[in-house]
């Protein structure tokens, strides 16, 4: 049920400007906002970020970018920063990446981008094989 209410959400990369597939792996719009002149890195978010249609568990094991020397999943759990090295995607749950919750964070920036920039992400699924995905760099209105 909850793979049918997501599944328009998620169309062939040829079909949405921001969604992409990996066989049964689904991802959606990512974003980051515009860094400050003091922030230290980059997050990324996604309201409904990876979707995991099939059966068996998934997982996101690594991630790099174009414009990041280190790229990491980050979280915080009563306090305390975590850094966990990779995520599980359970069949049929949507992921969402959100600054309360797990998200990605780049740090080591080559240049700091600008509202209405992007810049490639590439997400790895270990066996299942590597998607590489374009994040827009807005505002967070609307999200």
């Amino acid at each position: 049920m909850i793979a049918l209410a997501f599944s328009a959400v998620f169309l062939p990369a040829s079909a949405g400007a921001h969604s992409y597939t990996l066989g049964d792996i689904a991802v959606g719009h990512l974003w980051s906002p515009p860094p400050t002149a003091s922030a230290e890195g980059l997050a990324v978010y996604g309201p409904i970020a990876v979707l995991n249609r099939e059966a068996r568990a998934h997982q996101i094991v690594g991630v790099s970018s174009t414009i990041a020397g280190k790229v990491r999943f980050r979280s915080a759990k009563d306090g305390t920063e975590q850094w966990p090295s990779t995520l599980v995607l359970a069949p049929g749950r949507p992921l969402s990446l959100a600054p309360w919750g797990v998200h990605i964070w780049l740090s080591d920036i080559d240049r700091a981008p600008s509202a209405g920039d992007s810049f490639d992400l590439t997400l790895d699924f270990g066996k299942s094989g590597t998607l590489t995905v374009k994040v827009v760099v807005e505002t967070a209105t609307g999200h």
